[in-house]
């Protein structure tokens, strides 16, 4: 995701010559290592919960298949997946609040205002699951609402368990423990997918909740403990509000009242701040449940289709934009506070170069071979029909998945350079904007219609936020080297998955098909890569290779 966003291809630049040119360099060598490698920590843990959900997809789809129930299901599992990239994106917005020097809230009342704003999830998410459930799932019939009502509670709990998660990986980050953050994720992957081992057979369709909610609890516990082994919570009060509940306490209140009120004030007041940065995302985010709600008319099963093929591109947006857009935040922050330099011409295009690298690759193996490779395995689960469902829903998805990479790289550095409020200000409009483009695609095509018009809101909004970062002098350069990137990788991905598409089409079976499609894809868009991205290739690799520092 850069020099700031990943710091895997840099630049040469002019180091100072004479006696301190050598430590100079090795200081700035040691410290992109640095960021590589935590970069690399946070894709590696994306990428690991993708995998362990990725078997859990399959194992689901083998176990109950495509159906009301399932759509059922999907629906409130889509709110959760939405939830959880906001959480995440707390990550991103919170950094500036936290970070020294010109903090603005302490980690014990970070934690208190994530407290508060769990609770009205939890209220939404269980004793209003039923009227939820048909605000969200208006398409579904009673039996597969009545599946939507029953997954809101637990995944409501796993929500709020993954907000304080987000909030412990965001002082950890402050804190360079990205090695503590990339592990309790995972560990809370692993343990997710052992739970779903144990309930399949006994949950039915609601195994992948009870799952989600196990890998919630135990993420949760590692972050907490990682917060406190590495510094704690600070301080219980600042004297100035202890000094303040005092005051009140002279004018009738009792000592222990007043502190308790000027507390929650304190917490409301720091909730509205944090949520008044964070506004934007849960729009952002919020705009796939809109297409899942016009998606919900469509046959039995097309919306736990439309599910697979959008926690597929989001993951893929997660694992390389908002990964590595996490594990650099804090350093853009402090140099945009010193410096105020043009941050976004230094790390949006090549983060977005190597985000594009993996991204045009996996959805066209998606489609050529991904798919057919599941229906071949488990032909009773998912069928030829599901197939042709899933390769065109992910084909309508990717132009959505390349905007939202965009805007995974542009909106931390905006933050970074203090443009919240503005940011903000465009979450009404990108909603508005996302309901008339669903409403006249669904209208003109159907629930493809709708699909396809899920990259329009988020295209407009990449744009906006491109010309204002970069400026209208600095934006037709970076346009050029953004689109140019593009469209290498996702010709050279369409060129070596067809090539390979049409050699697996000549074998006999439709598992050696698949297989062959999908290893003489990769292996053809490999070789590729040398020749149109060979410098990045090595970059990556002497990241990887790449070892710490002796202190």
């Amino acid at each position: 995701m850069s020099t700031q966003t990943l710091t895997l291809a840099p630049d040469a630049q002019q180091l100072p010559s004479g006696a301190g040119a050598g430590a100079h360099a090795a200081d700035t060598d040691t410290a992109r290592t640095g960021k590589a490698r935590a970069g690399m920590a946070m894709s590696l843990a994306t990428f690991a919960m993708a995998a362990a959900s990725g078997i859990q997809a399959v194992l689901y789809l083998s176990r109950f298949g495509t159906n009301v129930r399932t759509d059922g299901f999907f629906v409130a599992f889509a709110l959760y997946s939405t939830f959880g990239v906001f959480s995440q994106s707390l990550r991103l917005t919170s950094v500036p609040l936290l970070v020294e020097p010109g903090a603005r809230l302490s980690v014990r009342q970070f934690a208190a205002a994530l407290a508060f704003v769990a609770l009205p999830v939890l209220i939404v998410t269980i004793p209003l699951a039923g009227v939820l459930s048909q605000l969200i799932a208006p398409g579904l019939n009673a039996e597969g609402r009545d599946v939507t009502a029953s997954a809101l509670p637990v995944l409501g709990g796993a929500m709020a368990l993954q907000l304080w998660a987000a909030g412990g990986a965001t002082v950890l980050a402050i804190r360079d423990r990205f090695t503590t953050v990339a592990g309790a994720y995972m560990a809370g992957a692993g343990c997710g997918l052992v739970a779903f081992l144990a309930l399949m057979g006994t949950a039915g369709e609601q195994t992948l909740g009870y799952s989600m909610f196990t890998m919630s609890v135990v993420t949760c516990a590692w972050m907490l403990l990682g917060v406190r082994v590495s510094g704690g919570f600070g301080a219980k009060a600042p004297r100035d509000e202890l000094a303040a509940a005092r005051d009140a306490a002279r004018s009738g209140l009792s000592l222990k009242l007043a502190a308790l009120m000027l507390a929650l004030r304190t917490t409301v007041a720091n909730t509205w701040l944090i949520l008044g940065r964070t506004v934007i995302y849960l729009a952002f985010n919020g705009l796939f449940v809109i297409t899942l709600a016009f998606a919900s008319h469509a046959s039995a099963g097309g919306t736990t289709m439309l599910s697979y093929g959008y926690l597929f591109a989001s993951y893929l947006v997660a694992g390389t934009g908002m990964a590595l857009g996490m594990s650099s935040i804090p350093d853009m922050t402090r140099e945009a506070r010193s410096q105020r330099l043009a941050v976004i011409a230094e790390t949006v295009p090549r983060g977005f170069r190597y985000a594009m690298l993996i991204v045009a690759p996996a959805l066209a193996g998606l489609i050529v071979a991904g798919a057919p490779l599941i229906h071949a395995v488990l032909p009773s689960s998912l069928s030829a029909a599901d197939v042709h469902t899933l390769r065109v829903f992910t084909a309508l998805l990717a132009p959505w998945t390349i905007a939202a990479l965009l805007v995974a790289f542009l909106m931390p550095v905006l933050f970074a350079l203090g443009r919240a409020g503005l940011l903000n200000a465009l979450a009404l409009p990108l909603v508005v904007l996302h309901l008339a483009a669903t409403a006249l695609g669904s209208a003109l095509f159907g629930v493809d219609g709708a699909v396809g018009a899920f990259f329009v809101a988020p295209g407009c909004f990449a744009a906006i936020l491109l010309v204002t970062g970069a400026g209208r002098e600095g934006a037709p350069s970076l346009v050029r080297q953004l689109s140019g990137d593009t469209l290498r990788f996702l010709v050279l991905a369409a060129l070596a998955f067809g090539a390979a598409w049409g050699v697996g089409e000549a074998l006999p079976g439709g598992l050696e098909q698949a297989a062959a499609a999908g290893v003489l894809g990769c292996a053809v868009y490999g070789a590729g890569l040398w020749i149109v991205a060979r410098r990045q290739i090595e970059v990556l690799l002497s990241a990887v290779a790449a070892r710490p520092a002796a202190a």
